[in-house]
C-alpha cells in the first residue's frame, strides 16, 4: 500500500554572480509549513551506510623499499615471499622495489 502526499519545499535562490545560482532549502520555514515533520532529524549521520571508507595512504616505492628492508633486517619476516604475502603484492614487485 502506497501513501502519497504533497510537500511544498521553501527554496531560496542565491545569486553567486559569475558562478550562477545556488539553491538552499529553508528548513525552519519547511518545518512551519509541515508541522508533522517538526521532529525529523534532517542531518546526515557522520557514519552513514552509504559513505565510503577512507582510502589508505599509498607509500611511494622508495618508502616501500625502506619499510621492506627494515622488516627483513629486523627478522619480522623471513623472506621476500613472506613480505609479498603480508602486503598483498607480488614477489616480483617486492624484488623490483628492493633493487631500485
Amino acid at each position: 500500500m502506497r501513501i502519497y502526499f504533497e510537500i511544498k519545499w521553501p527554496i531560496n535562490a542565491l545569486n553567486k554572480g559569475s558562478h550562477g545560482y545556488s539553491l538552499e532549502i529553508d528548513w525552519l520555514k519547511f518545518k512551519e509549513i509541515h508541522p508533522f515533520l517538526a521532529n525529523v532529524n534532517f542531518c546526515k549521520p557522520v557514519n552513514s551506510v552509504n559513505s565510503k571508507p577512507p582510502k589508505k595512504k599509498k607509500l611511494s616505492p622508495a618508502e616501500q623499499a625502506k619499510l621492506y628492508r627494515k622488516l627483513l633486517a629486523s627478522g619480522k619476516v623471513k623472506s621476500r615471499a613472506e613480505l609479498a604475502r603480508k602486503f598483498g603484492v607480488s614477489r616480483a614487485w617486492v624484488t623490483m622495489v628492493l633493487n631500485a
